[in-house]
């Protein structure tokens, strides 16, 4: 099976002169990019790490996102990419099970200095890694000579752990061997039918709909264009300048630009392609009705590996309300409360397994998950009569923000310890963009006024909680309702209205 790095030198013998990254700066071709691989993996190299050794980015959506990756593969060293979405408590979790080799960091991108919180991080978990900050303006150079072939990272070594948000607020890491990204990525090209023709925006990196870019695109020789930081307008602006035929972007990010589609030219799209949360029905035919581009809903969580996917030929209907048919010799069952496969049509716990799937996390965050071979989803769904799977809610209480899971209890954890709040509860209502949005019930301890919203969001900032977590929302309430001993969510979201 060829790998992603074997795919990079392909295409820069076969097409060297073509584009392969791009962003709204700077541009590189395919011999430019195996040239760039190959010097940063020499330099790499000569840190003399430990075969396997764990590079970590805590990085926006820049080219170097994607450079860094394969130079990693090239030189045989683990990769752990972080979105800059995730906030320092984040960080200090994920850097605390880690404790990686390298680290790599922007400078100052939006209003934070990333450099410097990771510098702070490191000094009081006592990690001393190699340090690497990207400049303000130009790319990352790291001078080397190519390092031998035989470095190369092997199909059956781990080669990446992708960060999520687990149940209790803590990221998991799952990690995936080569081997597993690659048939995802080889799977993935094939669906969607990609070429060397083809110009994939990403809206935002890592993990979700960014998987068809930087796994699926490599294979393909298709051209990935990094938008550094989402907006609606210079989104659209973007896709029309660079002629894309696919954007790759959660449900909420699709849902912004289909309210800006009036003065974009996307004459040249084929392929709207999502993952991260159910996709509203009304949105799919926004998108198809106003645009040429056909939209293909994914399904699956970056900490099992396993997918699902309608695919070009599928009808409207199925794209609209099911996530198609399992991909990547992906089997999912759907079980009962007592671990039995229920019949066609019935709905019960989601299960799967697969040879895309993760081999392993760090740390105990996500095992859990694993019982008896199969991974436990935790979400309800069904088969249509045609196998094509339909997700019908959660079992969990994770909100899904946006494509981004969030858990209620982390935030409830840290807002209980504010002055002013008695009892506190947070729950997900839901948001025809967003899909859920973040609402806190408070209860305050005396008669006075509680803190308004944005004192609310400016103290779980303060505590290091990623802004994307905050609440956008704030009900005081004189007491909370309660069934038994514990809080009534069920009248909450009622409340919520």
């Amino acid at each position: 099976m060829e790998t992603i790095t074997q795919a990079v030198v392909r295409h820069s013998w076969d097409r060297p002169g073509k584009v392969a990254l791009t962003d709204e700066k700077t541009s590189l071709t395919w011999l430019e990019v195996k040239t760039w691989m190959d010097r940063a993996a020499g330099w790499l190299a000569r840190l003399e790490l430990e075969r396997g050794s764990l590079v970590l980015g805590w990085l926006p959506n820049c080219l170097e996102w994607h450079l860094l990756r394969f130079a990693c593969e090239r030189a045989g060293l683990f990769w752990v990419p972080v979105p800059t979405s995730q906030g320092m408590r984040e960080l200090t979790s994920i850097l605390e099970r880690t404790r990686p080799r390298v680290l790599v960091t922007k400078h100052m991108f939006r209003d934070h200095d990333y450099s410097f919180e990771a510098g702070q991080l490191c000094a009081r978990l006592g990690l001393d890694p190699v340090r690497i900050t990207l400049p303000d303006d130009g790319l990352l150079d790291l001078p080397g000579e190519a390092p031998d072939a035989a470095l190369e990272l092997r199909l059956e070594e781990p080669a990446h752990a992708l960060p999520t948000s687990g149940t209790e607020g803590i990221p998991k890491l799952a990690v995936y061997t080569l081997a597993a990204a690659c048939m995802r990525g080889h799977a993935q090209s094939r669906l969607l039918e990609l070429s060397a023709d083809d110009v994939i925006l990403v809206l935002s990196p890592g993990t979700g709909p960014a998987r068809a870019a930087w796994l699926a695109g490599p294979f393909a020789g298709s051209c990935v264009v990094a938008l550094p930081k989402f907006g609606s307008e210079a989104a659209l602006s973007l896709a029309e300048k660079v002629n894309a035929t696919m954007v790759c972007g959660t449900p909420a990010q699709l849902a912004m630009l289909a309210a800006k589609l009036d003065n974009a030219d996307l004459s040249h799209l084929r392929i709207w392609y999502t993952a991260g949360s159910v996709v509203p029905p009304t949105l799919v035919e926004e998108l198809e009705t106003r645009t040429s581009g056909i939209v293909i809903s994914t399904y699956g969580g970056s900490d099992f590996g396993g997918w699902s996917s309608a695919d070009l030929s599928s009808s409207r209907e199925v794209r609209q309300n099911t996530v198609g048919r399992p991909r990547g010799d992906t089997e999912f069952q759907i079980i009962n409360d007592q671990g039995t496969e229920v019949d066609r049509g019935e709905i019960g716990e989601l299960v799967g397994r697969g040879p895309c799937a993760v081999s392993d996390f760090i740390g105990d965050e996500g095992r859990q998950a694993w019982r008896d071979g199969w991974f436990h989803t935790g979400d309800l769904a069904r088969f249509d009569p045609e196998g094509n799977l339909v997700i019908v809610g959660r079992i969990k209480e994770v909100i899904i923000r946006g494509g981004d899971k969030v858990s209620p209890v982390e935030i409830e954890a840290l807002l209980r310890t504010h002055s002013m709040v008695a009892q506190v509860a947070v729950i997900g209502v839901s948001d025809p963009v967003m899909g859920e949005r973040i609402c806190a019930f408070i209860v305050p301890c005396d008669n006075d006024a509680p803190p308004d919203l944005e004192d609310f969001r400016c103290f779980l900032e303060d505590k290091g909680l990623a802004r994307y977590k905050c609440p956008e929302r704030v009900v005081v309430l004189e007491a909370m309702p309660t069934v038994g001993d514990k809080i009534d969510r069920l009248t909450l979201a009622k409340l919520a209205g």
